[in-house]
């Protein structure tokens, strides 16, 4: 296996990220040389598992998707200019989240490395790894993370690595219908799209740039389930994700969701800590691994 095939970290902090439970999925990797990731997000399933012949990121965010195409493409210019955002970092984050919001509306190549560099610097410093461009929820934008973007030579060394794995790999900024055309029985399509219970919230509170409303969630199970693929798809485990996966295998698992806490106002007023919360989900499977 060479450097670029194995384990790596994501580099992202993501909302909702499997970075930290990734190994839990491992065992339900199937055989496989074509890879597909149609909701990207931090990628932690493709850079925890050893890369196909063919590989696939897909994500609606321009921001995100140009993180890693400049990543894998202009690293060095990446790079240099990563360490010029010193000094004041309060200010280089208002600079990047308000100055530049022209960035944010910029798609494809354009400006390309800046937008990277942008996404990268407020996803390490933003509250929660929430970077968040629509104008309606500027108020998600707030800076919190200042020790972030210490160490950065270290991260750019892990962000070298992750250069070498994104090689060859496809990115692409589409509607994830277009990932699953052409897909076989040799493909396999890991789908982690926004929680079911994220749908109804208000959207203020939402986790993700892009809406995904309940209907998105019913076409998205109608789409994986015509796809002639091998799919994995990761969610919140609550009656409505049963019934839209009725007849595919369930895993169950469970683990605490960083950055939530909850106690009750009893608890507090016996003095009982917050403590993270414990959060049931399911793994859904349309194969037998």
């Amino acid at each position: 296996m060479s450097p670029s095939d194995g384990p790596v970290r994501s580099p992202l902090r993501y909302p909702g990220g499997k970075s930290r439970v990734v190994k839990l999925f491992e065992a339900y990797f199937p055989e496989h040389s074509d890879y597909r990731e149609i909701f990207a997000g931090g990628a932690a399933v493709f850079f925890r598992k050893p890369r196909a012949k063919r590989n696939w990121l897909n994500d609606l965010h321009p921001g995100l998707c140009a993180l890693y195409v400049a990543i894998r493409d202009h690293f060095t210019e990446f790079a240099e200019l990563c360490r010029e955002q010193k000094g004041d970092l309060r200010g280089r984050f208002n600079y990047w989240a308000f100055e530049r919001r022209d960035l944010m509306a910029a798609t494809g190549d354009d400006l390309l490395v800046q937008r990277a560099v942008q996404y990268y610097f407020l996803n390490r410093t933003v509250w929660g790894g929430r970077v968040v461009f629509d104008p309606k929820r500027t108020s998600r934008l707030y800076f919190s993370n200042p020790e972030g973007w210490s160490n950065l030579e270290k991260k750019l060394a892990h962000l070298s690595q992750i250069s070498a794995r994104l090689a060859g790999v496809r990115i692409t900024c589409h509607g994830y219908e277009k990932c699953l055309a052409g897909a076989t029985e040799d493909t396999f399509i890991y789908a982690d799209p926004p929680y079911y219970r994220e749908s109804a919230g208000h959207l203020t509170d939402k986790l993700y740039d892009k809406s995904f409303g309940v209907e998105c969630h019913r076409h998205l199970a109608e789409a994986l389930a015509s796809a002639s693929a091998k799919v994995m798809v990761s969610y919140d485990d609550c009656p409505a994700v049963r019934e839209l996966y009725r007849g595919w295998r369930l895993v169950e698992l469970q683990w605490k969701y960083c950055g939530r806490y909850a106690v009750t106002n009893e608890a507090k007023a016996r003095g009982q800590k917050e403590r993270k919360v414990t959060g049931n989900e399911l793994l859904i499977l349309n194969y037998s691994p």
